[in-house]
């Protein structure tokens, strides 16, 4: 009887990285790293297009919403997740008497009922929520809990030596700068942007709004490593922070909306969609490009970067080895295949 497989499949293969520095090509990278150097040649990458008929005691690594995982249950899943209640009952940031649509979080839930192990990626607010059992995403980790066989929670990992490459050789920017993300839903930035506007701030002079940013494109994220000192997003979205710590690495500080931002301790540098806060946000951003000056903004995005890079939990080896102890316990464990 042959050794089971095990596959591994994401949107980009383990080699895009790091020319590509996108999440989808880092997260295949490493984790097919980590894999190979454990079980060796059992492990085989399958592009995500194509069809994939896991049998026997193979084992399947993925994410959503691959499609081998409605019917393969033998698998360890990487997911991203705030577990906010009202996401997974409305898909929508309902707070505040908001009903802003945002991703589907309970559609795939079809695909993960059954399977192996969720390790699930989180922002450091939604994993202080989840541990003092916050009613705000109790009842949504319960619900992911009951799906799996077994249920993990940890903070991005980050490439801290490939997104701290920009991070120096550039002055502090004469001027403070902000660069917002702004696009629908996903990357909502709309009532931050009517702020700045309100308290006298110019578009394109005092910020900008961009609806991507493509970080490998090095002469780009050069030019605006010289003329931002902060990248702004103040999303309703759960995949807004992985973005924002890899700007935070690459040497710009970072305002966020405070539902998965914290600012690292710092709450002048986030955004609360609260309307009791809202004259708070407006003392907060005329604190940032005011009173701290470039010189003030620079200090404390070199202690909140400094913060992220001695912390262990976020580092690749604090993911990959629980993944690689899963797939090891799956190989002779006789959790089904199949589920009918």
């Amino acid at each position: 009887m042959s050794d089971p497989i095990i596959h591994v499949s994401f949107p980009m293969a383990p080699d895009a990285y790091p020319t590509t520095l996108h999440w989808h090509a880092q997260l295949s990278r490493h984790v097919f790293a980590a894999l190979s150097a454990r079980f060796g040649a059992r492990v085989r990458f399958s592009p995500w297009t194509a069809p994939l008929e896991p049998a026997g005691r193979d084992v399947l690594v993925s994410f959503q919403p691959h499609p081998a995982l409605t019917r393969w249950k033998r698998s360890v899943l990487i997911e991203n997740s705030n577990f906010d209640v009202d996401k997974w009952r409305h898909a929508a940031f309902r707070r505040f008497g908001l009903n802003a649509p945002t991703d589907a979080v309970a559609a795939g839930d079809a695909a993960l009922r059954h399977q192996y192990a969720l390790v699930v990626l989180s922002n450091d607010v939604a994993i202080r929520r989840v541990a003092a059992r916050d009613p705000q995403v109790a009842a949504c980790y319960d619900h992911m809990a009951s799906l799996a066989r077994h249920l993990s929670v940890h903070p991005h990992p980050i490439d801290k030596v490939e997104f701290s490459r920009l991070a120096t050789g550039f002055a502090t920017p004469a001027k403070t700068r902000m660069l917002v993300y702004h696009a629908g839903p996903r990357k909502n930035s709309a009532e931050l942007i009517a702020t700045l506007r309100d308290i006298g701030l110019q578009e394109n002079s005092d910020f900008s709004v961009a609806a991507h940013v493509p970080k490998d494109r090095a002469d780009l994220m050069a030019f605006l490593r010289q003329n931002f000192l902060v990248v702004a997003n103040t999303s309703y979205s759960e995949t807004g922070p992985i973005n924002m710590i890899e700007y935070l690495l690459s040497g710009f500080a970072v305002y966020g909306h405070d539902d998965w931002w914290d600012g690292a301790g710092n709450p002048r540098f986030t955004w609360s969609y609260d309307p009791a806060a809202q004259e708070t946000n407006r003392a907060n951003l005329r604190h940032i490009f005011h009173e701290l000056g470039p010189d003030g903004v620079a200090a404390e995005r070199d202690r909140v970067r400094t913060a992220f890079l001695e912390r262990s939990d976020n580092d690749w080896p604090a993911l990959l080895g629980p993944v690689c102890a899963h797939v090891e316990a799956l190989l002779d464990s006789d959790h089904p295949g199949r589920v009918d």
